[in-house]
């Protein structure tokens, strides 16, 4: 069964029980199945087929869901991108992946409008507000009921088919496309029951952006499968969010540490209603110890502590019997998941012993796109390779000690060193730069950037974070700007970042 038959199934057998609910709008597995299909159709008909790449650059909403399981159902290519990116930034990754169909929110049509004057090879722009489905070529609204049969589609769609394309940066700040298959998200969803036990009793509030991998794989497709229900709510107020969780009595939420913080943190929180909650799962970045016991001991909600990437899915979790005695553990490998730590001639180390996380299993990406040298060099002999360092404990539970990049994790969103420094010295008076990441109590971490001048007093940190204003999305601009003299270098020339932060810390 692939992906896109989740929701017909759900339908057959379900057909009145809750599906989603967004404010006041709501919908039945009967109805979110009709308004799938009506998708389907409407991209069919604008000639979608078998393998085209569909781009979706929209809010959380019941809509973005109906995208995702509208090409599921055709075989086509879902291609998640973050709309908080600048224009040149959606730019490459539109260049990248060639979708015959774009389709967006309102909120960002003007930025629609410069990416197609800019020459972006998108066939036809669509945008979906609510009820309604625009574009300028016209085609009938969406909720037209006379389209709302289960698409016929040439072919069969199997689960080695790929079913989503999610953009991520290597450590060279590099775009890399990682394509993820129909079975990756079967088995992603399978690993929820079997660990945590998710069922149709689950009610999820759906609050991480559905654009990156783990509100995709944790929030939403987990509980789909199982047959439970979404609650949708944009994340502006953590204090109705907190509100929330008593009054739909929402049970699991996945969301990143910072979320988490702010609402430990917001008017509300003394008096919220936890009493329905079976458990959250932390994602996105580490969550910090202090914040799992806050919530731990003054409202006795457990976290799920867990560790995963975008080309792999969730690899290893921190079972709930676990969560106190081996807090701050990301846990053990899941079932259906192989996980090594090696060194650097790939041989497995002992226990206490770092080295690099390696993994395969049915969760684990199949490429990267128009990218095979990427491809060769992340994945060796059936492995995966991380880049991130870890080491086991005696009983065999994992801890992540480092990361071999210099990617900096900021609210949940990946920064790019390399990216950045190239942002930076296109400024012509910047003669050279090196961007590093700072520990931040409310992100999590920032981005710094020591940058050395061609001539002293050229630029400020005002003028240089106003030059990379619409050149990166703003969570990547640097916080911190120190100017210096030279950079400090290994004796291979490399740049010593390790002693730019500790440059900062004291």
């Amino acid at each position: 069964m692939n992906v896109g038959e989740w929701s017909w199934k759900r339908a057959r057998l379900w057909p009145e029980r809750l599906f989603l609910r967004q404010g006041d709008h709501s919908c039945t597995n009967r109805e979110f199945n009709e308004r799938a299909n009506r998708m389907a159709n409407v991209l069919l008909a604008r000639g979608v087929t078998k393998g085209d790449r569909v781009a979706v650059l929209m809010v959380n909403c019941s809509a973005f869901l109906e995208v995702f399981f509208a090409c599921a159902k055709i075989g086509a290519v879902i291609v998640p991108v973050n709309h908080h990116l600048a224009v040149p930034e959606l730019a490459r990754i539109v260049a990248d992946c060639s979708p015959r169909v774009l389709i967006h929110s309102p909120g960002i049509a003007a930025a629609m409008e410069e990416l197609h004057h800019g020459g972006a090879p998108v066939e036809c722009y669509l945008s979906h507000a609510g009820e309604a489905l625009a574009a300028a070529s016209g085609f009938d609204d969406p909720a037209d009921p006379d389209s709302a049969a289960e698409p016929a589609v040439p072919g069969e769609v199997a689960l080695c088919d790929p079913l989503l394309i999610m953009f991520t940066s290597g450590t060279t700040g590099t775009l890399k496309g990682a394509v993820l298959s129909h079975e990756n998200f079967l088995f992603g969803a399978i690993h929820n029951l079997h660990s945590y036990g998710v069922d149709a009793t689950y009610k999820s509030l759906v609050v991480a952006p559905l654009f990156h991998i783990g509100a995709l794989v944790a929030s939403a497709t987990p509980v789909i499968y199982a047959g439970g229900t979404l609650v949708i709510k944009d994340f502006e107020n953590p204090s109705e969010i907190l509100q929330l969780i008593g009054q739909e009595q929402i049970n699991y939420m996945f969301a990143v540490p910072v979320m988490y913080k702010m609402m430990s943190k917001a008017p509300g929180w003394a008096d919220a209603d936890f009493s329905h909650v079976h458990f959250f799962i932390a994602g996105g970045a580490p969550m910090p110890v202090p914040l799992i016991r806050q919530y731990q001991e003054e409202k006795g909600v457990r976290f799920v502590q867990g560790y995963g990437m975008t080309e792999t899915l969730r690899i290893t979790a921190l079972d709930l019997e676990d969560a106190r005695r081996k807090v701050g553990s990301i846990g053990k490998e899941l079932f259906h998941t192989w996980v090594r730590i090696v060194d650097d001639a790939g041989r497995e180390v002992p226990p206490e012993t770092a080295g690099e996380i390696v993994v395969k299993g049915p969760t684990v990406f199949s490429r990267y796109w128009n990218n095979p040298e990427a491809t060769a060099e992340a994945i060796r002999d059936g492995w995966f390779h991380t880049g991130d360092l870890g080491q086991r404990d005696a009983e065999g539970f994992i801890y992540i000690v480092g990361r071999k990049s210099d990617m900096i994790i900021c609210s949940g969103e990946n920064i790019y060193a390399a990216e950045v420094e190239r942002a930076i010295e296109a400024i012509a008076v910047v003669a050279e730069v090196a961007v590093v990441g700072l520990p931040d109590a409310t992100r999590g971490e920032v981005a710094a950037a020591f940058v050395v001048l061609k001539e002293a007093g050229a630029l400020t940190a005002e003028e240089l974070t106003a030059a990379l204003r619409g050149r990166l999305a703003p969570y990547k601009i640097p916080k911190k700007v120190v100017f210096v003299e030279a950079l400090p270098k290994t004796g291979s020339g490399k740049i010593h970042k390790n002693e730019l932060k500790q440059r900062f810390r004291s």
